[in-house]
C-alpha cells in the first residue's frame, strides 16, 4: 500500500504515504524517547487499563469503549493488556466517586473522558499520587500530571469556516451550533469554525446560536426553531451530525444548504447519496487506541512524552459537493472528497462511507496499525 495514491474528484487526494506519515507522526510523539526514565515505567508481564467514561449521548463514545476492548486483542497488547471499562451516570459526582474506586483497585492507566477541564481534576491528582497513568482522551483536564490525546478540534474547524465562507460565496448568514454545555471542546470548535469564517468570508453573518448537544434529536429541534424566524439562512454549522439539520430545512419547506457536522459514516453516506453540501471533520475514536499504545509505552520504559503538549489523534477533513475546496491554511490537516463503497472486514482508507456498515459509526473506526474488522467495530 506504502506509495500509492487514491484519486478523489477535482483534484483533492490523499495518499497512503500521507495516512501513514500522520499515523506515525502520532507514534513518534507518543513514544518520544527522553533520557530521564518515567516515573511510571513498571516493565511489568501484565497491565490494566481502566477506560473512564461518563457520556453515551451520542454513537461516537460506545464506538470508542468497544474499539479499546477489541484493540486489547491485537498485538502488542494481546496477552499484556487488560482492559476494563467503567460507565458513569452523565454527573460529575458520579464519574468523580467511580473514579475513586477504580483508584482503589490500583490499576496501571486510567484513559479518562473528563466531562469538562476541571470537574475531575481532584481524582486526576489522586490517581497519579498513586503512581497510576493517567491519559485524557478527546478533552484535556487542566491537572497538570496527566497526559492528553486529542485531535487538533480548533484547527479543524477553522478549516470548515473556510469551507463555509468558500460555499456561501463571501456572504449570507449562518446558524451556529455551540455544542455541550461543559466539555470545553464545544468551545474550541465553536471558536475554531468562527475564525476561519472570519479570515476567510467576514461578510458572513452569524445571526443565531443553539445547542445541538452533539446528538440527533436536539440539532433538529433548535434548527427547526431557529428556522420559524429565519427562513432566509444560507448555513449551519454543526457539532454533531449532518441529517438533523437538511431534515429540519426539508420539514420547513427549505432547500438542502452548506452544512458542517462529524464524520459519522450515515452522514457521510447521506451527505454523498443526496449530494448535499458538506463540510465534515472526521472525529475518529481512535484516539482510543493511541491513548492505550502511549500508556503502554511509558509502563514499558519505552517513552517518556512530555505532558504539556497535546499528542495527536490524526484527523481529515470530508467534503461533499465541493470538488474545488482548497483551504488557504491547512495546518497540514488532508482534504478528502468522500466516496463510498463496501467494506466489511477491511480498514477503508480516508474518505470513505461504508454501505455496509451502520450509519452511527465514526470514521476512521479504526487505525491502520490496528486493523480492527469493520463488522466486529459495528459490534456484529
Amino acid at each position: 500500500m506504502r506509495g500509492t495514491t487514491i484519486p478523489r474528484k477535482g483534484g483533492l487526494l490523499i495518499s497512503a504515504a500521507v495516512v501513514a506519515a500522520l499515523v506515525f507522526t502520532a507514534f513518534a510523539t507518543a513514544s518520544g524517547r527522553s533520557t530521564h526514565g518515567s516515573m511510571y515505567a513498571k516493565a511489568k508481564s501484565h497491565y490494566t487499563f481502566v477506560v473512564s467514561n461518563n457520556f453515551l449521548g451520542n454513537d461516537y463514545r460506545p464506538q470508542l469503549l468497544r474499539l479499546a476492548k477489541l484493540t486489547a486483542n491485537l498485538p502488542p497488547f494481546k496477552g499484556k493488556v487488560t482492559v476494563k471499562v467503567v460507565e458513569s451516570q452523565p454527573t460529575t459526582a458520579a464519574q468523580l466517586a467511580d473514579l475513586n474506586n477504580i483508584i482503589r483497585t490500583k490499576p496501571d492507566a486510567i484513559l479518562l473522558e473528563p466531562p469538562d477541564p476541571t470537574a475531575v481534576n481532584s481524582a486526576i491528582k489522586r490517581a497519579c499520587n498513586a503512581g497510576i497513568i493517567v491519559i485524557d482522551v478527546d478533552q484535556s483536564a487542566t491537572e497538570p500530571c496527566a497526559w492528553t490525546v486529542a485531535e487538533d478540534f480548533y484547527h479543524a474547524q477553522y478549516i470548515l469556516g473556510e469551507w463555509m465562507g468558500q460555499a456561501l460565496h463571501g456572504k449570507g448568514k449562518i446558524f451556529v451550533d455551540d455544542g455541550l454545555a461543559g466539555p470545553d471542546i464545544a468551545k474550541t470548535i465553536e471558536k475554531g469554525f468562527l475564525d476561519g469564517l472570519k479570515f476567510q468570508a467576514p461578510n458572513v453573518q452569524a445571526v443565531a446560536h443553539y445547542q445541538g448537544q452533539f446528538s440527533n434529536a436536539p440539532s433538529q429541534q433548535a434548527v427547526s426553531s431557529l428556522l420559524v424566524g429565519n427562513k432566509d439562512v444560507n448555513g449551519i454549522s454543526n457539532q454533531g451530525y449532518c441529517s438533523p439539520v437538511e431534515n429540519a430545512l426539508k420539514s420547513a419547506g427549505l432547500q438542502p444548504l452548506p452544512v458542517t457536522c462529524y464524520g459519522y459514516n450515515g452522514e457521510l453516506r447521506q451527505c454523498v447519496v443526496n449530494h448535499w453540501q458538506c463540510g465534515v471533520s472526521t472525529g475518529a475514536p481512535t484516539g482510543i487506541q493511541i491513548a492505550m499504545k502511549t500508556a503502554l509505552d511509558i509502563l514499558d520504559g519505552k517513552a517518556n512524552p512530555p505532558k504539556n503538549k497535546v499528542i495527536a489523534n490524526p484527523e481529515w477533513i470530508y467534503v461533499t459537493g465541493s470538488p474545488s475546496f482548497h483551504p488557504k491554511k491547512t495546518f497540514g490537516i488532508p482534504v478528502v472528497q468522500v466516496t463510498q463503497r463496501t467494506c466489511g472486514t477491511k480498514t477503508p482508507p480516508p474518505g470513505t462511507t461504508c454501505s455496509d456498515l451502520p450509519a452511527g459509526m465514526a470514521m476512521p473506526f479504526t487505525l491502520p496499525a490496528y486493523p480492527v474488522s469493520g463488522l466486529a467495530a459495528a459490534g456484529k
